[in-house]
């Protein structure tokens, strides 16, 4: 079984945490952006999946080293029906953040003229949310706008905004 502050990750190789509570078969992990899921026990493990790519920097509680997912940026040609419903979730408050913060960088130009892709690709980068994450929660837009409230804030705050 696992302990409270262990490294762990999910067996699909998609996420990883630290464990905060075990109650029975299920686990309950955060993940490094703060958003905290369960599990059945059995869906987790205590190695990291084969192929994964281990980070650098052990963690200040000097357990194993995190699991980091490769970025990925979508193309237009990656686009299907679902990433325009993805994007269509997103709280129009954070579009709004978003696009305010993308247009104050030098050269950028409009986020309107943006294509789906583009503009996904600009909302995970200053959110710190990753499309992956953003479909995940799909199907709660209210706790995918949680999410995506801290890293919209850290960005506000370098940009100098907000």
């Amino acid at each position: 079984m696992f302990r409270v502050g262990q490294q762990v990750w999910h067996r699909d190789g998609r996420r990883s945490g630290k464990v905060v509570e075990v109650d029975g078969e299920r686990v309950y992990i955060e993940q490094e952006n703060g958003a905290e899921l369960d599990f059945r026990a059995g869906d987790l493990s205590a190695t990291p999946p084969a192929g994964a790519k281990l980070t650098e920097a052990r963690p200040r509680d000097g357990g194993a080293a995190g699991y980091v997912m490769p970025n990925r940026t979508l193309t237009a040609a990656d686009i299907t029906p679902e990433h325009v419903r993805v994007l269509g979730l997103v709280p129009p408050r954070t579009v709004q953040a978003v696009a305010l913060l993308f247009e104050r960088r030098p050269g950028a130009g409009r986020f309107s003229a943006l294509d789906v892709a583009g503009k996904l690709n600009v909302i995970a980068e200053i959110t710190a949310v990753p499309y992956r994450t953003m479909r995940e929660y799909s199907d709660r837009p209210g706790e995918m706008g949680l999410l995506m409230g801290k890293g919209l804030a850290d960005s506000q705050r370098k940009a100098g905004g907000g």
